[in-house]
């Protein structure tokens, strides 16, 4: 079984509340990756000093 989901918790230096979504068919460049046969996916929680960031994969 392949680990598909990661999440970080970073610190954020100045003060910021917001919600970020990216994925990786977003980029306008091509970047090889690992994981060639999957999209990234990152959804962030930004709450004043402290940042959620939630990062999984799933297939093309």
């Amino acid at each position: 079984m392949r680990l598909n989901f990661n999440t970080i918790i970073y610190p954020i230096y100045g003060c910021l509340i917001g919600v970020n979504y990216w994925n990786s068919t977003m980029d306008h460049v091509v970047v090889e990756s690992a994981a060639e046969d999957a999209d990234e996916h990152c959804l962030e929680f930004h709450l004043f000093v402290i940042g959620i960031s939630f990062v999984w994969y799933t297939d093309k």
